[in-house]
């Protein structure tokens, strides 16, 4: 399959991550982490239209919305709570000061807890952490032992959570318990190698991995099988997400981090948003369910 790019703005993001769909308000939320700014905006049939950007003058991870209508944002070493207009209302402590990390990819969970990874900023290995941000603001660990923690998703009857270490690049799986928010029994998937980044979980349990540097959107079917492909015209791909009304449209974020002035030249749609139909559907995502007023 072969991306197309959504029209409806000229947007080239240097590091773009997090595609979210608010199911309840029918409206895309991304990132652009290195630039510090979030995103919100309608898709259409072709069009993808910025309805709303905020920046925060520091690296963002990760963004996703609340069920009472407003949002939590991931930077670099908490979570910030924003409220139903936008204005920031809290800040979470996830990451222990003196760490050499930051905060990246998250999600929430099938009953409203909101999981977010680090990632190390020096050589240390098997150091990093995936927290959960409970409803009442409280903070735990939900899995350790990891180097640079991305995309994050569940199968579709809530019992199996799927979860990308890019170093070493595998695709890991968790049995989870949505009640306690535990996870255990971790394994591989798939060792995949490569960059492996952002991940979308489709309704009939397979796991859309994007792969940055190699252009494409893998698909592996629960047992590490790879049953698809999607190639997109850029070569820094970060994460995918379903999208649209029936959830049947894949919304692909990348990026132009780190590229030459002479890569961009050439590929002059990296750091775009791209779309396509799919002829699966995907999952909706559940909202944080704590509040943020």
């Amino acid at each position: 399959m072969q991306a197309r790019m959504t029209s409806g703005n000229d947007q080239r993001l240097d590091l773009g991550e997090g595609p979210v769909w608010d199911s309840v308000r029918h409206q895309l939320w991304w990132v652009d982490s290195e630039a510090g700014q979030v995103f919100r905006g309608d898709l259409t049939d072709d069009a993808l239209v910025v309805d709303h950007m905020w920046d925060f003058g520091e690296k963002v991870g990760s963004v996703t919305p609340a069920d009472d209508g407003g949002f939590l944002v991931a930077v670099e070493r908490q979570v910030l709570v924003m409220n139903a207009a936008g204005v920031r209302v809290g800040a979470i402590d996830v990451l222990p000061s003196g760490q050499s990390s930051r905060l990246n990819d998250g999600a929430c969970d099938p009953v409203g807890r909101f999981l977010v990874g680090s990632i190390r900023l020096d050589d240390r290995q098997a150091q990093e952490c995936l927290w959960a941000v409970e409803p009442d603001r409280t903070v735990r660990r939900v899995v350790e032992g990891v180097t640079v923690s991305n995309g994050i998703g569940f199968s579709p009857d809530a019992s199996t959570m799927y979860y990308v270490d890019t170093r070493p690049g595998v695709l890991l799986a968790f049995d989870y318990d949505s009640g306690s928010g535990r996870a255990a029994n971790r394994r591989v998937v798939s060792d995949c190698g490569g960059t492996p980044d952002g991940l979308a979980v489709d309704r009939d349990g397979n796991v859309w991995v994007a792969f940055f540097g190699e252009g494409e959107v893998r698909c592996y079917s629960p047992y590490g099988e790879v049953v698809d492909r999607i190639r997109v015209a850029v070569p820094n791909v970060t994460c995918p997400e379903f999208a649209g009304p029936d959830l049947d449209r894949l919304v692909i974020t990348t990026a132009c981090f780190r590229m030459s002035k002479a890569d961009r030249a050439a590929t002059p749609e990296a750091g775009a948003v791209f779309v396509t139909d799919m002829p699966v559907a995907g999952q909706p995502v559940r909202g944080w369910a704590g509040s943020t007023s």
